[in-house]
Order: C-alpha cells, then sequence, then structure tokens
C-alpha cells in the first residue's frame, strides 16, 4: 500500500532529476527559438512519453533486461545526438537574424523526436531502478498504484518542460532586434552542440 511517506520518496528526487538542465531541455531551446513555443509541444510530450516509458519498465522490474539491448540504445542515443545537431547548425547558419514564422511540421515527427532522444539515455531507467525500490515495495504494488505513480511521473515532468517551455518562449519573445536574435540563435546552437557532445562521450 502507498504511504505519503512514501509518494515523496518518489517524487522528490524525480523533480530534482527532471529540473536539472541536460541534453534534453538544451534541444527543447533549440525548438523553442527555431519553430516556436505551439510547435514544440509535441516534441515535450515525446519526452514526457520517453521518460514515462523508462518510469514503467522500472516498476515493472525489467530494467536488467532493458539495458541487455545496448546496441539498440547506443543507435538511438546517435540518432538522438544526430537530430541536436541539425538542430544546433539550422540555427548556427540561421544569418537573417530576424524572426521568422515558425517551420510547421507534423506533431507525429515532433512526438518521434522528442521520445527517441529520452529513450536514447538508458541511464533513465537506472535512475528509477534506483530510487524506486526505496520508496515501494515493487513486489507488492497493485495495478491502480502503478497507475498512480505513472500519473505522477508523467505529472512532474510534464509540468518542469513546461516551464522550460515558457521561459523559452518569453527569452525569444523579448528579442526584438536583429543582432540580438542572431546571438539567441548562435547561443542556443552553442548549448545544443555542447549537449551533444556530452551525450557523445557519456556511458
Amino acid at each position: 500500500m502507498l504511504t505519503q511517506s512514501s509518494l515523496w520518496f518518489f517524487v522528490v528526487p524525480f523533480a530534482i532529476a527532471a529540473a536539472i538542465p541536460g541534453p534534453a531541455q538544451g534541444a527543447l531551446l533549440g525548438q523553442v527559438v527555431s519553430r516556436g513555443a505551439r510547435s514544440t509541444l509535441p516534441f515535450i510530450v515525446g519526452m514526457v512519453l520517453g521518460n514515462a516509458l523508462w518510469l514503467l519498465v522500472a516498476i515493472l522490474g525489467l530494467a536488467a533486461l532493458a539495458l541487455q539491448f545496448e546496441q539498440a540504445f547506443v543507435a538511438i542515443k546517435w540518432l538522438g545526438i544526430a537530430f541536436i545537431l541539425f538542430i544546433a547548425w539550422n540555427l548556427w547558419s540561421n544569418n537573417t537574424g530576424q524572426p521568422q514564422a515558425p517551420v510547421q511540421r507534423s506533431a507525429a515527427r515532433g512526438l518521434l523526436s522528442g521520445a527517441l532522444l529520452t529513450l536514447g539515455n538508458p541511464k533513465a531507467v537506472v535512475f528509477f531502478g534506483a530510487v524506486l525500490p526505496h520508496a515501494f515495495d515493487l513486489t507488492r504494488l497493485s495495478t491502480a498504484e502503478v497507475v498512480l505513480i505513472m500519473a505522477l511521473g508523467i505529472g512532474i515532468d510534464l509540468s518542469i518542460q513546461m516551464v522550460y517551455l515558457l521561459t523559452a518562449s518569453r527569452i525569444k519573445r523579448v528579442i526584438r532586434s536583429s543582432a540580438a536574435m542572431k546571438q539567441l540563435n548562435r547561443t542556443s546552437a552553442g548549448v545544443m552542440a555542447g549537449c551533444a557532445g556530452w551525450m557523445a562521450i557519456s556511458r
């Protein structure tokens, strides 16, 4: 049976981990700058669903099994790196320095991009595998309790990423001059390239 204290043992570490900036947040920033806040929403949903899948894997006790498919995760990881570098290059090579209408793309593509970015990071399942046993007795969770934990995880993650989205959108809105917009583009590109480099060397 879930208790208030056990839920806090899950909620607090997860919220802290989700709030720490990383490659996903760098990609999110680039998406907002290049496509606008509205077009970035499917990307965020994909990110959150990717983390939710890792959370479910950990709850079901399949973390060790999932980590056996290392080569698949390596391939997904490099797809994510290539995606981040592609956005970074587009931002860096945008020399107009003028705010432009967001480039439209399908919601499905944005969803897939966000999901690939988080699914390519199996450290998420390692984190969940370390935190969950301290918070819950995973062998005695009912279906309703699993649903509650999943709902909490998705709600926390989505809320935090929306804060990042609103912050990035506000920064973009206050940029008026062409020189400042160009600097924002290149700063965002640099942040994303750094995130891609971190992903490439991390294990």
